[in-house]
């Protein structure tokens, strides 16, 4: 076995002959990585410091099987997930440079010799092009006459590879490839589409893009076979997580008691044990430490020199100069933010309207909003000018968290800044000897954080909302249910099974599935397979054509009309259990006018494109209606 850590310039290197190449299996699964991960992957480059820390990358290299002048194939027992999101992000990088070229004009030849040098070198980490190839060469591949090799090739599985070399052609980096029908809806295309869309088109923001992508750390660990890899990939994965910011942070802080504090070390952990019994999951954990430093940093006896914001890579140097300041004041700081921040999460403040907001924004996933409730609650109430001051905070935040999910407007990698500011104007007024108002609260928010316009969320609202936002989708779904709740009506739609899965889930009314049954394309193009593909397309993902079902499996490709009337083979009280779209659920009966009258999904003739699209105006309003925010009325858009 050999272990050598590099950056990825390194890993994938361009050098005249380079000869590696990293290759998946064709028998492992395909590409899986989501929205939430290419998020977090342009996060983790951009916003922590150069040469951060992508982890290991498990590879097979049989040297035995090796002849002179053969390629150096290395098969990725682990990785894949990243070499090949890299990939695509590379893809991207050269798209956009290569498409600014012909108007790039800098002051400086010098910067368009650059330029063009990181169209070639990028070129030269994704594709080889090898003139003296030997016939069946492993791993090479044809494309008219040129023999090509994949830098990083990924599994063969479900059109994964078709899907790959298709958009390397898009690129530009190899001749036209043919484009596989649903290529788009696959999570290949979607990442690819995704950081077409989030990445720049300045030259100098690509370059320096690509630069700190190249210092990224890798862990390369190369094995002779097949057993060898599958033996340490589940050493590697079976022994423990490995120590945590929190599990670092805990021993300098124990040994630090001890030291300059004279604090048994017992008595210390059982303190520890304390804060961690507060906020007991590992996320919500890390996240706390960063947030209480950039919630607190305004302070001299936490702000730390040189950092302007605690990222995942410098929570651990950030705590070790606090630790070594003032372990005693900072324990006891720890502890008290802790308690504050669990009940936060757990949604223990009162009064009930509070507690209610909380946990909506718990359900809503925003998790940058602790950052200034943090703040917020730690606060004497002598500091607000309103005994209500914090129920309408969190109400504010609930509603802006819902139309900020949902456009990604601040986009993520702004809003913990913005956050920040919010918190420190907070501080300054207070040490102005001034009060929090409401409306003055508002008014740094929109200021530092200013979200969406209101028709901006609409747009967001009507288009491919379960696509963009899954998760979103199924709460806007919900919230709209909710506006009907009564004491004989109230289905619970955060209900789990003992699996842990949630027993409501969304479903597609047009189905999803990549064929659809003869009876859909029927309905929704008579019969016309390509139409029915581009109609799928372009509605299904909308809000329109989605609704809740504990039954999803069961409905499912049904034809319309079975999933309007199923009901399961069984009886109470003599009467069957309807679990199709006729099963009494609000959301399913609420009526939409279209050119023929009024239907709803319970009652509607038949589904096509004017169904979803008139529904789908019906629920952007209301859910539009349910989340104003202060402003919108005025600007006559609401």
């Amino acid at each position: 076995m050999q272990a050598h850590d590099m950056p990825f310039t390194k890993l994938i290197n361009v050098d005249q002959g380079a000869r590696e190449h990293f290759h998946v299996p064709k028998y492992q699964r395909e590409y899986t990585w989501k929205k939430w991960q290419w998020e977090q992957l342009l996060n983790d480059i951009e916003d922590n410091d150069p040469g951060y820390f992508m982890g290991s990358i498990i590879c097979v290299n049989d040297v035995q099987s090796i002849t002179a002048g053969d390629e150096l194939i290395f098969e990725v027992v682990d990785g894949q997930q990243r070499l090949t999101t890299l990939s695509l992000l590379l893809a991207t990088i050269h798209a956009k440079l290569a498409d600014a070229m012909d108007t790039y004009e800098p002051a400086d030849e010098q910067d368009k010799e650059e330029a063009k040098s990181c169209i070639t070198n990028i070129r030269a980490k994704l594709v080889k092009r090898k003139k003296d190839a030997k016939p069946g060469e492993a791993g090479a591949f044809k494309v008219g006459k040129n023999v090509y090799f994949l830098r990083v090739q990924p599994s063969a599985q479900n059109h994964n590879l078709a899907d790959y070399l298709y958009l390397l052609s898009e690129a530009g980096l190899i001749e036209s490839q043919p484009k596989q029908p649903y290529c788009g809806n696959r999570l290949l295309g979607r990442a690819y589409a995704y950081f077409q869309e989030k990445i720049s088109a300045d030259v100098a923001d690509l370059l320096k893009l690509m630069e700190r992508i190249n210092q990224l750390m890798f862990v390369q660990i190369t094995v002779g076979s097949q057993a060898d890899a599958f033996t340490l990939f589940e050493s590697l994965n079976n022994r423990g997580v490995p120590l945590s910011a929190m599990d670092i942070i805990k021993n300098k802080m124990l040994a630090q008691m001890e030291k300059k504090h004279s604090v048994d070390i017992d008595e210390s952990f059982e303190r520890w044990q304390g804060l961690i019994e507060a906020i007991p999951d590992a996320n919500d954990q890390e996240r706390f430490l960063r947030q209480f430093y950039n919630t607190f940093k305004h302070r001299k006896e936490i702000k730390v020199d040189k950092v302007t914001r605690a990222t995942r890579s410098l929570i651990i140097r950030v705590y070790e100069t606090l630790i070594n300041r003032d372990a005693a004041v900072l324990f006891e700081e720890l502890t008290e933010g802790a308690t504050t921040y669990g009940k936060l999460l757990r949604s223990e403040f009162g009064p009930k309207p509070v507690a209610a907001s909380l946990t909506e924004l718990d359900r809503i996933s925003s998790a940058p909003a602790y950052l200034v409730l943090l703040y917020l609650f730690s606060l004497d109430g002598k500091h607000l000018d309103d005994a209500k001051f914090l129920e309408h905070v969190v109400d504010l935040l609930a509603r802006y968290f819902i139309r900020r999910n949902v456009t990604d407007k601040p986009p993520t990698r702004q809003i913990d800044q913005a956050l920040i500011d919010v918190v420190e104007s907070c501080a300054a007024r207070i040490k102005a000897g001034k009060k929090l108002a409401f409306d003055w609260f508002v008014d740094e928010l929109m200021k530092h954080a200013r979200p969406a316009s209101l028709d901006e969320f609409k747009t967001a609202l009507g288009g491919h909302i379960y696509d963009s936002n899954s998760w979103m989708a199924r709460y806007v779904l919900i919230q709209i249910d909710q506006m009907h709740h009564s004491r004989e009506y109230k289905p619970d739609f955060w209900a789990r099974d003992d699996k842990g899965r949630f027993v409501w889930t969304v479903e597609h009314v047009l189905p999803q599935a990549e064929k659809l049954p003869d009876h859909w394309v029927k309905m929704i193009a008579g019969g016309d397979r390509q139409k029915a593909a581009d109609l799928q397309d372009a509605w299904v993902h909308r809000l329109g054509n989605l609704t809740l079902s504990g039954y999803n499996s069961d409905l499912a490709t049904a034809a319309f009309e079975k999933k309007q009337k199923l009901a399961k083979d069984r009886s109470f009280l003599g009467h069957k259990i309807n679990i199709g779209y006729q099963n009494g659920l609000v959301l399913n009966s609420l009526p939409f006018k279209t050119k023929t009258g009024k239907s709803s999904l319970a009652d509607a003739p038949h589904w096509d494109a004017d169904m979803i699209e008139a529904r789908t105006k019906l629920l952007v309003e209301m859910v539009a209606n349910a989340n104003l925010l202060p402003g919108d009325k005025s600007e006559g858009k609401a």
